[in-house]
């Protein structure tokens, strides 16, 4: 059952992030945005995206709502890092780090304000 959900979580994450690199892709390729600009876009769209799959969790999570992001956003996080480094092969860097940990705590911001939404 846990494990399904991980899945579906997963696979829906995956799906907005292809969806949402082929959509960059084709604005650069008309050139609407311009390639310096891109790497703030997928930024802002990364920490979106990782915000509503925290509230999501959030909201289905029975107590401690922080849990719950940490773990699905270390999980993303995670699938983010092996993905990295199958296919662009860049090492860690501090700035890198600051990425990761800004997307684990947006994913914990989500699931917090999910949980207390759901308790009202």
């Amino acid at each position: 059952m846990k494990l399904e959900k991980y899945g579906k979580t997963i696979g829906i994450f995956l799906g907005i992030l292809l969806l949402f690199s082929f959509l960059l892709a084709v604005l650069n390729y008309f050139q609407i945005f311009y390639t310096k600009g891109m790497d703030l876009w997928i930024f802002l769209g990364m920490i979106l995206v990782l915000f509503f799959i925290g509230f999501y969790w959030g909201k289905k999570a029975e107590k401690k709502g922080y849990l719950e992001g940490i773990k699905i956003g270390t999980c993303l996080i995670f699938l983010l890092i092996v993905i990295n480094l199958l296919f662009y092969r860049t090492g860690f860097s501090f700035e890198r780090l600051l990425y990761y940990l800004v997307l684990i705590l947006s994913s914990t911001f989500g699931s917090m304000v999910g949980i207390n939404g759901k308790q009202k």
